[in-house]
């Protein structure tokens, strides 16, 4: 007989099945300007998900909360550089 998973896990996977159905169902709803937001607000409650329950940072000691921290603050530094790169080219998009 099969032990049965944690609650935490079963809990997390079916909140990540559902945010996966609303990506999906985004995809076919037009919302204009509002639709970057909505799948960027379902990537971040995904992303929160994963942190907290597979990566346990709930309850993680505080090494691994310094290294989650010190990633997050490099990931912010690589969105920043790389946005200041898009906004300051030229000519971009190129026009037709």
């Amino acid at each position: 007989m099969m032990p049965k998973p944690p609650r935490s896990l079963v809990w997390s996977w079916i909140g990540l099945v559902l945010l996966l159905a609303l990506t999906l169902g985004m995809a076919f709803v037009p919302l204009g300007r509002a639709n970057i937001a909505v799948a960027l607000a379902v990537a971040v409650g995904k992303a929160i998900i994963v942190l907290l329950v597979f990566m346990e940072l709930a309850r993680g000691h505080s090494l691994k909360l310094i290294f989650a921290g010190a990633g997050l603050f490099w990931l912010i530094i690589m969105f920043g550089l790389s946005f200041t790169d898009y906004a300051t080219r030229t000519g971009f998009p190129p026009a037709h």
